[in-house]
């Protein structure tokens, strides 16, 4: 069962009868990587029906455009949009408070909504997009590595606390892929007043964090309303450190696709868990930080500038250009690998050198 099935098994029934679960969660989560730009308000205030939503949505004359989410993100969002609004579930949910934002200058990708159960502005869901189809995007993740915060977090941070000062009663917060991480970075760190007031944090998959944050008492103080769930094959959800206690969700993927939550099993009452990680998921969380805390801030923003710096070097702004004409953008990437100055190809090499090292050593250690 998918998260489809859940919709059609489970869309009868109003929360009322059966409680807000999961799987809910991570419906709302997926939700929010659709474009609705021109169909939600950015006002709390301002709400609309999911049935309304897909009615407008369905309706614009862009359809095609917006049901286009890129490489990453599977198409079938458009269908659980459509499947939400005409059930009894979930398509009396409210939602407001749509805010998108692209800004290449200082490399940030964002985007949040506000879910309610009723017209009323109390207990909001808070939904952060995770990781789009835009290169911004993933880079901005890169840069969890050197920046103390990046955009995305303090934006998040910023949007959280106005949805709190309009509303009352719990709140409940969640993301998928760097949605989790926006998700738990802004209830550590809003203000006391309304931290008060968050009930659980989702984390689907989600990127960590730096030591150092992971350490921080504000964080610390949220575990305990930590929801966090990964694939069994995970790459996203082992960059950087993971907060809190976690479970691990069998998939019907193979390999980078688990982080697909579509590819997610689900038993009748919750995921289908398993009892730990693929041996490669710890490998590569094992060694992947290792190699990160073992190099300065210096040459992990090297590291980060010229890898994107050589991926962007044919003009491609979503990894669909960057797929779509690939002869012509791998033929610009190598050009721009080739003219990296010696200095910075030296100290490249020896950064990758020490990774292959770290990974050498966790392979025999693991025997995997």
């Amino acid at each position: 069962m998918d998260l489809l099935d859940y919709v059609e098994w489970r869309g009868d029934l109003p929360f009322c009868k059966s409680a807000f679960c999961d799987v809910d969660a991570l419906i709302l989560c997926q939700l929010s990587y659709l474009n609705f730009d021109g169909l939600l308000s950015e006002d709390v205030g301002k709400k609309k029906s999911l049935a309304l939503l897909w009615r407008d949505f369905e309706a614009s004359p862009n359809f095609k455009e917006r049901s286009d989410l890129g490489a990453l993100i599977s198409e079938r969002t458009v269908q659980l949009l459509e499947a939400c609004a005409k059930s009894r579930r979930f398509g009396k949910i409210y939602v407001s408070g749509y805010v998108n934002k692209i800004d290449l200058k200082n490399e940030e990708q964002f985007s949040a909504m506000a879910f309610f159960e009723s017209a009323f502005n109390a207990n909001p869901f808070v939904a952060f997009r995770g990781t789009d189809d835009t290169i911004v995007g993933w880079k901005e993740d890169f840069n969890l590595a050197i920046e103390e915060s990046v955009p995305a977090q303090r934006d998040a941070l910023e949007y959280f606390e106005g949805v709190a000062k309009k509303t009352r009663g719990k709140i409940l917060v969640g993301g998928h892929s760097k949605g989790g991480n926006l998700a738990v970075y802004s209830s550590a760190f809003v203000a006391p007043k309304f931290q008060k007031r968050v009930d659980r944090v989702y984390n689907f998959d989600g990127p960590g964090f730096r030591r150092e944050i992971i350490e921080d008492a504000r964080l610390k103080k949220i575990i305990p309303l930590l929801h966090s769930y990964y694939p069994k094959l995970s790459i996203v959800g082992m960059l950087f450190r993971r907060a809190g206690e976690f479970s691990v969700v069998d998939s019907g993927a193979q390999g980078l696709m688990q982080h697909e939550p579509f590819s997610w099993l689900l038993a009748p009452r919750g995921f289908k868990t398993l009892d730990g990680f693929d041996k490669a998921s710890e490998f590569f969380y094992k060694t992947f930080n290792e190699w990160l805390e073992g190099i300065s801030k210096e040459k992990r923003s090297l590291f980060v500038e010229a890898l994107f710096g050589v991926i962007t070097a044919g003009g491609a702004k979503t990894n669909s250009e960057l797929g779509k004409d690939w002869a012509k953008q791998s033929i610009a990437i190598v050009k721009a690998a080739s003219e990296l100055d010696k200095e910075t190809r030296d100290q490249m090499a020896a950064l990758l050198q020490r990774l292959l090292e770290l990974a050498a050593k966790n392979l025999t250690e693991k025997k995997i």
